[in-house]
């Protein structure tokens, strides 16, 4: 690796580092900061469940404005979302809102950051197309780390001080994050190079639909929104999972920094994990300890045991993600590739959606247990759905039907 691209891969890192740093306290720190606010549960849960929603809208529109406009940068539009969620940060810290427009603003400033996640990787990318010596893995850990370091820090900080330092804290770093973003060397775009998703248009050709070509593939989905619904709640409501065994915001950010750092060792060494085992059992693996995670969280009578249950992360979400990508690539044809990830995509955010919303309103009305045991079930149902659903490849081929004439 030459010297300009050690800089770069030092840069990139940086750059994840910023970007999870950011994420803990206005993502992660949520529920602490909107509940001080006088946010019902319920009220956070849609608050975090529209921000999904209005992100997996934006994300290919702005994919489809980088695309058709050769002048529009990745670096540009990162600075832009950047400077946009600056201007929602000093509403929410200057102006005396309601909660209206504190909601407003929060759903801005997240649906944004949501935005951004794929565009930070797609920024990775670019580098490594126009030739540079750039790992992503090692640049992505980097942010597990800062996450992890920063997680502890703020815990820390909110019990000393208040939530209204998670605010002010975003604000220094998106200003850290802009001036980053700054520093980074022109790329040339690859002629073949793409940041939106292709359309969803049915091939005239094709007797079979496309998620009836692929055996099993609707149950897989289902299952992954089942799944995602139980990640959903254990994230953005684990402040309020703590509350009641006597956890602290300080507990919290440990419990966080758990879940990060357990991520590490799947994300540097994924690639030898699934030279040793197929993707198939890697992804059963994951559902079924997301099943022994759910028990885990419904029975937890201390910190200590929500923390062994967060420190499964590095066997759960650390370990689907990649292996879902892995999975699509082995079952589906090229050209169905991208659709294929895209609908993972779509039903992981279907099922967050369902978990921030009912998982908001059975806190608010069953309390604790009665949204654990929401998850549990739809953790169960989700490993249930994957068993059965994830099998060799087998696909369904259209018949084709000679003319007798």
């Amino acid at each position: 690796m030459n010297r300009s691209d050690k800089v770069l891969s030092l840069q990139i890192a940086g750059l994840q580092g910023f970007y999870w740093m950011i994420f803990c306290p206005i993502a992660s720190f949520a529920s602490v900061y909107l509940l001080s606010k006088d946010f019902s549960n319920q009220k956070i849960g849609w608050v975090m469940a529209i921000s999904s929603i209005l992100a997996i809208g934006l994300q290919p529109a702005l994919g489809a404005l980088i695309d058709r406009f050769e002048k529009l940068t990745l670096k540009g539009v990162l600075c832009a979302m950047s400077l946009l969620c600056v201007a929602f940060l000093a509403g929410i810290i200057f102006l005396n809102a309601g909660l209206v427009w504190m909601a407003v603003f929060y759903v801005g400033i997240v649906a944004l950051l949501y935005t951004m996640q794929p565009l930070v990787s797609a920024l990775t990318f670019e580098y490594i197309n126009a030739g540079h010596n750039v790992s992503f893995s090692v640049t992505r850990a980097s942010g597990s780390i800062c996450f992890a370091v920063l997680s502890t820090l703020l815990g820390i900080w909110v019990n000393r001080y208040s939530t209204s330092i998670l605010p002010i804290i975003c604000l220094i770093l998106f200003a850290g994050y802009i001036l980053l973003i700054l520093t980074f060397p022109k790329v040339k775009r690859s002629e073949n190079q793409t940041y939106q998703m292709e359309n969803f248009v049915p091939e005239t050709d094709d007797k079979v639909g496309f998620l009836r070509r692929y055996d099993r593939f609707i149950p897989f989905l289902i299952g992954a929104a089942f799944i995602f619904m139980f990640h959903t709640i254990i994230n953005n409501f684990l402040a309020q999972i703590l509350r009641p065994l006597g956890g602290t915001d300080g507990d919290l950010g440990v419990s966080l920094t758990v879940a990060a750092v357990a991520e590490l060792p799947a994300f540097l060494g994924f690639s030898f994990l699934v030279s040793k085992i197929n993707t198939r059992s890697l992804m059963k693996i994951a559902g079924f300890i997301y099943g022994l995670r759910s028990i885990i969280f419904l029975f937890a009578t201390s910190v200590w045991m929500i923390n062994v249950g967060q420190a499964f992360q590095g066997l759960t979400f650390a370990v689907f993600i990649p292996a879902s990508v892995y999975y699509i690539n082995e079952i589906m044809r090229e050209k169905d590739r991208v659709k294929g990830q895209t609908f993972v995509t779509a039903m992981g955010t279907l099922g967050g959606f369902f978990g921030n919303v009912i998982g908001g309103r059975l806190l608010d009305t069953s309390g604790v247990f009665g949204m654990l045991l929401f998850g549990l079930v739809g953790a169960m149902i989700g490993a249930a759905l994957l068993f059965y659903a994830i099998r060799k490849p087998k696909v369904k081929t259209p018949l084709l039907v000679e003319n007798a004439g």
